[in-house]
């Protein structure tokens, strides 16, 4: 007789498993370079084609030849055969290669072993609600084929493996819900990763503020936080969202040296209400926590840079949320210290000579920094600066001179920068900050979407008594951009995109996409969001802030979980017994000739067996070959009536292998 795993796999079955690889590593499409995709698309199709026709497996140089050829195409392509897309790349081909030596059952156990790890590799590239749709889906059709697989061929095959796989993944939903909130959340992923290195794509605000980088941000749609505020939102003018703050200027550009390790700690002084922003920040491998305006505190572990940004332990590569609080209303170092002074005042030696004698004329001109503030803004209204994505390029080592007196066109990094050097220039400590600024209304919640095209910058100067001060210029050249956000400013290409137009058709997209949006931000409230912080303060309000307690709970949830599960299916496939009373009584004497060792082989009649074992000398074979004659009469020939089968379970009752 042939053993489950060395029979042969049929057409069906092999032609399932192929649909099955192709549906879950369709996924991965958008992620590998255009040309590979097609050499998996291809070898998908060799495969159906090969299993349709039922062709013989292709010999083993062959399979060899084409693993080398997997190894290459992946090198070669992607420049690397280790990393994220290398890897999958790498498990996908290898996937549909498997599929060519179907020889055995075995090989159709591992085939959905590696869909399943192809399936969960969709995750380390999206983690949206339409990828969790699409990872549900890829589960019940695993589970679908792995039941189709194992079940003997007949009318409604299929529909019995659909059924039992929902029926699976409905028991599991239960376990996988405890473990999900009960399970300890460990601050980054369970194993190391090496991830991409491939300098594309918008990495979100940084350290470093060269000229371009933030205008570059301002043309990408990605949403960078979104945000919920426990009262009423401040004005757009006060949406200030802050980020990185810049002290060095260095050879044109803005940064933090990393040898000026010497400023002391933000002293910041509320001077009214303070407000409470819920941040769902999204991962951009940076360490900043964004926070509007200037933060107080937070509910996660940060860092206060000098600042007051607040900055994480580590860089944020998972979506997270957090909860701020923080002063629109406020002193921020009303007592600037020494070393503070000295850095936000400092200036590179030599270049840009006509920005320095603009500060020289205009502190001449002022009788205090708030006069001085006054009369620089009043210098940029009067001239006729144009706020712009795409600034005329430089390569003048001066670029201050020639943003201000030369080309007078750029975007907030430039009117930033400059308003920095013309304060630094006349004696008063200023300095760059970046951040974002406005935000969109969500149509359907109430929360607000930061974009990428949010990304700003500007100046902070000092002022005795009052502390840092913000000073914007884009406010003076380009109001529209500080009043109601890039949307309608005129310099974001994506303008239109963003108001939704005037048009029924533009509405309705505008509509659509909003309604996904708040989809999303549930799906990230309180899916992707939920981490270590948030878990501790939901076992606390559970009583379960304890970490033994906490396992201990976790522990008996999963036990009573996979009790019921194991009693459900242990109910649903135990052995059927018959209700006809004839066939219980016969069983009975099944049974104790079996135990006796007198077992009846499969499918034998019950005649046949008890003449075996009459010939045999069984103990107890003249009662057996009775009572198989009675059987037989009751069971098969029609016309008994109640008396005999009172007489055969007695019988059956009395009889005794013996």
């Amino acid at each position: 007789m042939t053993g489950r795993f060395e029979a042969i796999p049929a057409r069906r079955e092999r032609l399932a498993l192929v649909g099955l690889a192709l549906f879950v590593a369709a996924g991965h499409i958008a992620h590998l370079p255009i040309w590979l995709s097609v050499v998996t698309l291809g070898l998908f199709v060799w495969q159906g084609w090969a299993h349709w026709h039922e062709r013989p497996a292709p010999p083993g140089w062959l399979r060899a030849g084409a693993t080398l050829g997997v190894f290459a195409c992946v090198f070669f392509g992607i420049g690397q055969i280790t990393g994220q897309t290398a890897g999958v790349a790498l498990l996908a081909l290898m996937t549909t290669l498997k599929l060519s030596e179907l020889e055995k059952q075995r090989d159709s156990e591992i085939v959905l072993l590696l869909c399943c790890f192809v399936l969960a590799t969709e995750f380390l590239f999206s983690q949206s609600l339409a990828m969790a749709a699409y990872l549900v889906a890829g589960l019940l059709a695993i589970v679908t084929v792995f039941v189709y697989v194992h079940t003997q061929p007949g009318a409604g095959r299929l529909r019995h493996a659909i059924g039992e796989a929902a029926t699976l993944t409905a028991w599991a939903v239960p376990l996988a819900a405890a473990c999900f909130v009960l399970f300890p959340r460990l601050p980054g992923p369970l194993w190391s990763i090496e991830r991409d290195n491939t300098g594309a794509g918008v990495t979100g605000l940084s350290d470093r503020m060269s000229p371009g980088s933030i205008s570059q941000l301002a043309t990408s749609e990605a949403v960078a936080f979104r945000a919920r505020f426990s009262a009423d939102a401040p004005p757009p003018d006060q949406r200030y969202w802050r980020g990185p703050v810049l002290w060095d200027s260095v050879d044109g550009s803005w940064m933090n040296r990393d040898d000026r390790r010497d400023l002391p700690a933000a002293d910041v002084v509320p001077r009214g209400p303070t407000t409470r922003v819920t941040m769902t920040l999204e991962p951009r491998d940076q360490p900043w926590l964004i926070a509007l305006d200037t933060p107080l505190a937070a509910n996660r572990d940060f860092t206060q840079r000098p600042g007051a940004t607040l900055v994480a332990d580590t860089p944020i590569t998972e979506r997270i949320r957090y909860t701020t609080r923080s002063a629109t209303r406020r002193a921020l170092d009303p007592q600037l210290a020494r070393p503070t002074r000295r850095r936000a005042s400092a200036l590179p030696p030599a270049g840009n000579p006509r920005t320095r004698a603009l500060a020289e004329r205009l502190a001449a001109e002022s009788t205090s920094t708030g006069d001085l503030i006054d009369h620089t803004l009043a210098w940029f209204a009067a001239r006729d600066f144009v706020y712009t994505l795409s600034p005329p390029a430089s390569a003048n080592r001066d670029r201050v001179d020639q943003f201000l007196f030369d080309d007078r066109a750029g975007f907030c990094e430039h009117y930033a920068s400059a308003l920095v050097w013309l304060m630094r220039a006349a004696g008063v400590p200023a300095r760059v900050v970046t951040g974002y600024l406005g935000g969109e209304h969500a149509l359907y919640g109430d929360y607000w979407i930061i974009r990428d095209a949010d990304a700003h910058a500007w100046a902070e100067v000092w002022r005795d008594e009052v502390g840092w001060q913000r000073v914007d210029a884009t406010r003076i050249v380009a109001p529209a951009r500080i009043e109601r956000g890039p949307a309608f400013d005129g310099a974001s290409s994506s303008g239109s995109h963003r108001n939704g137009g005037s048009a029924f058709l533009g509405g309705l997209l505008y509509r659509t996409r909003m309604g996904w949006d708040a989809v999303n931000a549930e799906w990230n409230r309180w899916f992707l969001a939920y981490g270590p912080a948030l878990q501790t303060r939901l076992l606390g309000r559970l009583g379960l802030a304890d970490y033994g307690r906490a396992i201990a709970v976790l522990t008996i949830t999963a036990v009573l979980c996979l009790g019921v599960i194991s009693a459900l299916m242990g109910w649903r496939m135990r052995p059927t017994r018959s209700r006809d009373r004839v066939v219980v009584a016969w069983q009975r004497v099944e049974r104790r000739m079996a135990r006796a060792g007198w077992p009846r082989g499969d499918g034998e009649p019950a005649g046949a067996w008890a003449a075996r074992l009459h010939d045999a000398g069984a103990p107890g074979a003249h009662a057996l070959v009775a009572l198989a004659e009675s059987y037989e009469t009751l069971r098969y020939r029609p016309g008994g009536v109640p008396g005999d089968v009172r007489a055969f379970r007695r019988a059956t009752r009395r009889f005794r292998a013996r």
